[in-house]
C-alpha cells in the first residue's frame, strides 16, 4: 500500500508540474495526490490494526465476534475500505495529531467535484489547494510513519514540494516558531532567526530541536535537505543576514564593518554598534589608541590638547612635535 502511495504522489506531483498550461492535467494532479495521501493515512490505519483483526482500522466494515478467551475482537470484512471522514475520525481517536485535517478536506471536496460534477475552478485555485496540501506530507509522515519525506518520496519530488510557495511559507512559519524558543544568548541573535539558513543547501526552512534551553544540545535541522547541523554551523548565516547591508557597503565602499572578531570566543560576531559579542556577551571591547591600535587600559582625558584616545608612547611622539 505504501508503495501505491509514493507512486500516486508522484505522479500527482509531475502533473502538477504541467498543469500551468493543462487545466486537464491539474485535475488529474487533484486525483492522483488525493489517492497518494489517502493511501498514507490508510498505511498508519493498516500498521495500527490489532494481529488478526482483519485489519479492522482500515476496513469500512467491522464486525464484532468472540475470540478464544471469550472476549469481543473486532473483526473488519469485505474489501470496502474507510472514506476520508473515518479516516479522520479513527486516526484523531488514536492520538494522530499535529495534522491539519481541514486540508485534506478541502483537497477531497475538489476531487469530488471533479469526479461527479464539473469543476467551474480555475486552474490556478486547483494549483493552490495542491501545494497547501503537500504540507501535509510533512506534518504527517515523518512523525507517524516514522520515516523521512526525502526518503519516502525520492530527493527530486521532495525538493521539488519544498520549493512551492505554499508549503514553503506553511512550513517557514513553523521553523520560526520552533527558533523561537530557543535559548538565544542575545537579543542581537534572538532577533535575527529569520536570516538562519542551511549550511548545505541554504535553504531558510530550519528547526530547532533537542534541549532549546541548552545551546550545545540545540540542534537545527532542514527540512529540505535533512542535514543537521549545530549553533556554530548557523550563526554566522543569522550575523551575515542581519547585517548584510551594512557589510556589502563596506565592502564595495569601504570604511568600518558592523562585525568584528570577538577577543573572547574568535567568533566574527562582536557587533560594532552594540558594542558587545552576539555569541559571548562579550563587551564592550578596551578602547584602541587612534594612532597606532594598541589596546589601551584606560582613555585619558586631556582637556585642550587631544580628544582622541593615545597610548602613551603615540602621546609623547605627539607632544615632541
Amino acid at each position: 500500500m505504501q508503495d501505491n502511495a509514493v507512486a500516486s504522489i508522484r505522479l500527482g506531483v509531475e502533473d502538477f508540474k504541467a498543469a500551468e498550461h493543462d487545466e486537464a492535467r491539474a485535475l488529474s494532479s487533484i486525483r492522483n495526490l488525493t489517492s497518494g495521501l489517502l493511501l498514507l493515512f490508510k498505511v498508519k490505519l493498516q500498521a495500527m490494526s490489532s494481529p488478526g483483526s482483519g485489519e479492522a482500522l482500515l476496513k469500512e466494515k467491522v464486525t464484532p465476534t468472540l475470540g478464544t478467551a471469550g472476549q469481543v475482537v473486532w473483526v473488519g470484512s469485505g474489501k470496502k475500505t474507510v472514506d476520508v471522514h473515518t479516516i479522520i475520525s479513527r486516526l484523531k481517536g488514536l492520538g494522530v495529531d499535529g495534522v491539519e485535517w481541514n486540508l485534506l478536506e478541502a483537497l477531497t471536496t475538489i476531487r469530488n467535484d471533479i469526479e461527479h460534477y464539473y469543476s467551474s475552478r480555475p486552474t490556478s485555485v486547483l494549483l493552490e489547494i495542491v501545494a497547501n496540501c503537500f504540507h501535509l506530507i510533512q506534518q504527517f509522515v515523518p512523525t507517524h510513519l516514522g520515516i523521512s519525506p526525502v526518503t519516502l518520496l525520492g530527493t527530486d519530488t521532495w525538493t521539488f514540494l519544498t520549493e512551492q510557495e505554499a508549503f514553503y511559507e506553511r512550513e517557514r512559519k513553523a521553523c520560526l516558531e520552533s527558533l523561537s524558543h530557543v535559548s538565544w544568548p542575545s537579543d542581537i541573535l534572538a532577533s535575527a532567526t529569520e536570516h538562519l539558513s542551511c549550511p548545505e543547501c541554504r535553504a531558510k526552512l530550519m528547526k530547532a530541536s533537542g534541549d532549546v534551553d541548552t545551546l550545545s544540545l540545540t540542534a537545527f535541522h532542514c527540512t529540505r535537505c535533512e542535514s543537521t547541523s549545530q549553533f556554530d554551523d548557523v550563526v554566522d548565516s543569522m550575523l551575515t543576514g542581519k547585517y548584510f547591508t551594512d557589510l556589502y557597503i563596506a565592502a564595495t565602499q569601504g570604511g568600518e564593518g558592523p562585525l568584528d572578531v570577538c577577543e573572547h570566543c574568535d567568533h566574527d560576531s562582536y557587533v560594532i554598534e552594540e558594542q558587545c559579542c552576539a555569541i559571548c556577551g562579550y563587551g564592550p571591547k578596551a578602547p584602541e589608541c587612534t594612532e597606532c591600535g594598541a589596546t589601551l587600559d584606560a582613555v585619558a582625558d586631556m582637556e585642550g590638547f587631544h580628544s582622541d584616545a593615545l597610548c602613551d608612547h603615540c602621546r609623547y611622539m605627539l607632544e615632541m612635535d
